[in-house]
C-alpha cells in the first residue's frame, strides 16, 4: 500500500529537519516552493535556501498540530524548534532554542509534493534571535 498524501507531507516535514536536507526523493519533477513573500524556488532554490537555515541552526524538529487533506492539497499548522548554533543574517550564535509557529500547504502529484506553500512566522522568529525592532 502506498503512503497516504499527508503522510508523506509529515516526512517531507519531519525528516527534511532531522537530516538536515530537502528529502528530494518525495519532489515531483518541476517542484516549486513558495516561502513566505520570497519569490518562487525551484527545487535548487530551495535546497539552498534550506542549507542556509540548516548551517545556522541545530537540534531541528517540528511538532505538527494538525495536518489535513483535501484531495490532492494536504495543509498543515505546527512549531518549529530549533537552537540558533552559528550565524545568521549577520547575528552570531546565540546558543538560544527558539519555537516558530509555522503554517503552509502542498500539493502533491502522484505521490510527490509538486508544490509548497510555507509561511514560518518571521516576527516571532527574529524577536527571538534577539533582533530588536525599531519604529520607522
Amino acid at each position: 500500500m502506498s503512503a497516504s498524501n499527508k503522510e508523506i507531507v509529515r516526512r517531507f516535514l519531519e525528516q527534511s529537519l532531522q537530516e538536515k536536507r530537502t528529502i528530494e526523493e518525495v519532489c515531483a519533477s518541476g517542484f516549486t516552493a513558495h516561502i513566505g513573500a520570497m519569490p518562487a524556488m525551484n527545487l535548487e532554490a530551495f535546497k539552498e535556501y534550506q542549507n542556509n537555515y540548516y548551517r545556522s541552526f541545530a537540534e531541528n524538529s517540528i511538532k505538527i498540530e494538525e495536518i489535513i487533506q483535501e484531495g490532492s492539497i494536504v495543509a498543515f499548522r505546527g512549531t518549529v524548534h530549533s537552537v540558533h548554533a552559528a550565524e545568521f543574517m549577520g547575528l552570531p550564535a546565540s546558543g538560544r532554542e527558539i519555537a516558530v509557529p509555522v503554517v503552509g500547504m502542498a500539493r502533491l502529484k502522484e505521490g510527490k509534493v509538486y508544490e509548497w506553500w510555507n509561511s514560518p512566522d518571521r516576527l516571532s522568529w527574529m524577536q527571538q534571535l534577539g533582533f530588536a525592532l525599531r519604529q520607522v
